[in-house]
């Protein structure tokens, strides 16, 4: 979550935190040898994600979504403040101003993503909120103007028949939980958009907009919290051990870590590359789901799953060629 001309599509999303890296095109001098150990740590990223869907599916017998998201990210924003003291030296108004404004859309995304998981099946939730990476270009198309490759509208039908396995494999009923993840694939595909536009062009610092972003889920979830404070408190003071564990490991792995792997993959490889690697978060998301929650993957799930993942795949491949291709300020007409 920081700034520039689209944020590599907010590195495949919108997560925790590292949802956007810099846009910088790999160094044309770079080691082909720290190419790869960037992409094996940006993998680690996409795995970590993966797993988050199961962890938080589990959390939520313990606890709440506005406490759980308050602890998540309280740590995640602690642990990188204190890693960046220095970058904080002479943060700026706008910072503030996009930090909070991102943070806001940022805390939609994540309670929408959080609460969903908690009613469908963590590997649906893995696949459904891809769709956001299909949804980009159409929304750049439909209020920015933008030129959109034509290989772009089929492989969204792709996308959306995809989705359609994965929601329909019990018959003609959707779980609400699936509409719930598929209302956040929405917003994350509007936070995308609106940051790349929004922060286009500005001199600002990745760390301390990120930093700002993360503060503001936390206090958001803080602030939800205290509408039912007996329950909050109560939930809090008697999570099991596990749990904490839990919310720690999401809370640096899955925030810490994830951001400032991204950020120094963004130096030594290329938002594409980037992106392309993130796009297996949602096949870790749907093992992990089958290992550790016994789900059972039907052949209608597993056919709408290869659907998201193969849109999602060739849909940013296309995107990067046509956004090499075209200048940034061209608009159709």
């Amino acid at each position: 979550m920081t700034t520039s001309d689209r944020a590599t599509d907010r590195v495949a999303g919108t997560k925790a935190v590292g949802e956007a890296v810099p846009a910088t095109p790999a160094a044309a001098g770079a080691r082909p040898a720290r190419t790869w150990l960037s992409d094996l740590g940006v993998l680690g990223v996409a795995i970590v994600w993966g797993s988050t869907y199961v962890a938080m599916q589990w959390s939520g017998q313990f606890i709440s979504v506005p406490a759980f998201l308050f602890l998540r990210f309280a740590m995640g924003a602690l642990a990188i403040t204190l890693l960046s003291l220095r970058a904080w030296r002479g943060v700026t108004r706008e910072e503030v101003s996009l930090g909070v404004l991102f943070g806001c859309l940022l805390f939609a995304i994540l309670f929408l993503e959080t609460l969903g998981v908690r009613y469908t099946l963590a590997s649906n939730a893995g696949f459904l909120i891809t769709l956001s990476v299909m949804l980009v270009p159409l929304i750049e198309r439909v209020f920015l103007r933008a030129r959109v490759a034509r290989s772009i509208y089929p492989l969204t039908l792709l996308s959306l028949t995809g989705c359609a396995f994965l929601t329909l494999d019990q018959g003609f009923s959707v779980r609400s939980g699936d509409l719930i993840i598929l209302a956040a694939a929405v917003v994350r595909a509007v936070q995308i958009v609106l940051f790349g536009s929004r922060s286009k062009g500005r001199q600002v610092s990745l760390v301390r907009v990120t930093g700002i972003e993360l503060w503001v889920v936390a206090l958001g979830g803080l602030l939800v919290s205290l509408a039912q404070p007996t329950r909050s408190w109560h939930e809090v003071t008697h999570l099991p051990g596990n749990a904490w564990l839990v919310i720690a490991y999401l809370g640096v792995a899955g925030t810490a870590f994830a951001f400032l792997t991204q950020l120094h993959a963004a130096r030594v490889s290329s938002p594409t590359r980037v992106g392309l690697v993130l796009s297996t978060e949602p096949f870790f998301a749907a093992v992990f789901a089958v290992v550790l929650l016994s789900e059972h993957l039907g052949p209608a799930q597993l056919a709408g799953g290869a659907l998201v993942l193969l849109s999602a795949f060739l849909g940013r491949w296309v995107d990067a060629r046509q956004r090499s291709s075209t200048p940034a300020s061209e608009v159709m007409e």
